[in-house]
């Protein structure tokens, strides 16, 4: 009763502080109705937002409630959720991994500390027996000249790949620094499963991957999110570089030596004198979660307008390995903070129905964290046709430190999307900074890059880190102080210090870019060149 309770109090304090819609003299979006927002989505009575559990159906159903109260219109058909099936996987704690080699035989250490892996598929039956190929980065990418497999047969064995792209720094190979969409590892997945491999293996390095160990731990050893349709690999999962070094010498050759010889074009896979075996009693689940979407009708012509589409998503870790006594991954600031705005711009862009030029469709994506499932099931089926879709604006992990004097737009260079963000900074007096860390992928990290595959221009949309009042560097520390100690950890949770401001002047920016693409006819063409231009 106390629980319920709680819960009560809380819905009735965002809902009250909402401000009652209107045509005319509708109030902004206002730090105190996102922090209401954000209070709720992350408190431990959502238990974390994972796919298929109570805490993703309460969140569904807040969306839901926030959509209709706020006036947007079903987006399927009579309904505003569309279901996303997901294979759920349980992971053994006691799950081990041998390699069985020529030179001997050597465990990879402890489960979560030194390794994690991953049955997808139940035909596994908690055990896979396989060679071991040294795949390189198991990459092809034409437009670079590089093919890591080059035509050798893998199927049935399990690669072991190195994370991120070879090359380095050198801009003529792979663009340097800025990790392209080979380097992005379920991308790597896809290819392994196309050429046949029974599994991949990838050892972790913080740059080649772009964050801790502690975060392939947490995302690993707690309940694994899969497609159904998942019909490929039978093992996935991460080495650390301790256990690929051992791995390397049960074959009788040295971890950096296969390393060296990765980096070169003229790389080829290399068999190992190599068996992997690979054990743990997973537990199966087929569950549903969903994506919720809303429409606003502009005043185009019903059916032909062109459509913004608006994201978040709004699923987290749920419950996993407790840290200082703490076992809620609440997701605060990923994605509570962004959701928060998508519901308060469904309540001020909902009061402009039959105002702007174009249809805004709102949408919550579920499992994001599980490798854009929602999305991808999104864009799949979506609920108004794709050559509609002008653009995507996806919110993800936004600021939360205060206002800023720059923006930043995550795959802006693709499209026309860079010249629309340019355009409000300047009528804004903001500057526009580039993309923050480019050799962690954050294109490919969040849903606008589903939409991006299926051809409509989108970007990740957030304020730089040149905070008003604040001394040169804050806004960069603070970030980083997140990333290090709150991404993906229980201590992500909601501060009442954060200063949502900002939080409500990114709200404004958004509403914006929405005018300024209708300014422009809904035409963001993609610029020549970019590999999603159809």
């Amino acid at each position: 009763m106390r629980r319920a309770s709680s819960l009560l109090l809380l819905l009735l304090s965002v809902f009250a502080s909402a401000p009652a819609p209107g045509i005319e003299g509708v109030p902004a979006v206002t730090p105190s109705e996102l922090g209401a927002h954000l209070r709720f989505l992350a408190s431990d009575l959502l238990e974390g937002r994972a796919p298929g559990t109570r805490g993703d159906l309460l969140t569904q159903a807040y969306i839901e409630a926030s959509f209709r109260v706020s006036g947007l219109e079903p987006a399927f058909g009579q309904a505003y959720r569309q279901d996303v099936p997901i294979r759920l996987v349980t992971p053994d704690p006691k799950t081990t991994l041998e390699f069985v080699g020529a030179a001997g035989n050597a465990s990879a250490g402890r489960f979560g500390d030194d390794f994690v892996i991953g049955f997808p598929r139940p035909e596994s039956a908690g055990r896979v027996v396989a060679d071991v190929v040294f795949g390189g980065f198991g990459i092809e990418a034409k437009e670079w000249s590089w093919d890591d497999y080059k035509g050798a047969d893998v199927k049935g064995k399990v690669l072991v790949l190195l994370a991120g792209e070879p090359g380095g720094d050198d801009p003529a190979l792979f663009a340097g620094k800025t990790l392209t969409h080979h380097g992005r590892w379920r991308t790597k997945l896809e290819v392994a499963a196309r050429h046949g491999a029974a599994g991949v293996l990838f050892v972790y390095t913080r740059e080649g991957a772009g964050y801790g160990w502690e975060v392939v731990r947490n995302g690993w050893t707690r309940p694994v999110a899969y497609a159904p349709s998942n019909g490929g690999l039978v093992l996935e999962g991460w080495l650390s570089e301790n256990a690929a070094a051992q791995a390397a010498r049960a074959a009788g050759l040295q971890h950096g030596e296969l390393r060296a010889a990765a980096n070169r074009r003229d790389f080829r896979p290399q068999p190992l004198a190599l068996r992997v075996d690979a054990r743990g009693l997973a537990k199966y689940e087929n569950v549903v979660s969903g994506n919720v979407a809303g429409i606003v009708r502009g005043k185009g012509p019903a059916g032909t307008a062109p459509v913004v589409v608006l994201s978040a998503h709004h699923d987290h870790l749920g419950i996993g390995t407790p840290e200082n006594g703490d076992s809620v991954y609440n997701g605060a600031m990923d994605n509570g903070s962004a959701l928060a705005i998508l519901l308060g711009l469904a309540r001020r862009l909902g009061a402009r129905a039959g105002e702007l030029p174009v249809d805004l469709l709102f949408v919550a994506p579920a499992a994001e964290e599980a490798g854009l499932l929602g999305s991808e099931r999104f864009v799949k089926e979506p609920p108004v046709p794709l050559s509609r879709m002008a653009a995507c604006l996806n919110l993800e992990m936004s600021a939360v430190w205060g206002p800023a004097r720059d923006l930043v737009a995550i795959g802006a260079s693709e499209s026309a999307l860079g010249a629309v963000v340019e355009a409000v900074a300047k009528r804004e007096g903001l500057g526009v900074s580039p993309e923050p860390a480019p050799d962690q992928g954050f294109f490919y990290r969040s849903d606008q890059y589903s939409f991006a595959r299926a051809g409509v221009p989108g970007i990740w949309i957030d304020l730089g880190d040149d905070l008003v009042g604040t001394p040169a560097g804050t806004g960069l520390a603070r970030r980083e102080e997140y990333r290090a100690k709150r991404y993906h950890h229980p201590q992500d949770e909601f501060d009442p210090a954060w200063e949502l401001t900002g939080t409500a002047q990114l709200a404004r920016v958004v509403e914006l870019l929405v005018e300024e693409i209708g300014a422009r006819g809904g035409k963001i063409p993609w610029k020549e060149g970019s590999p999603y231009r159809k």
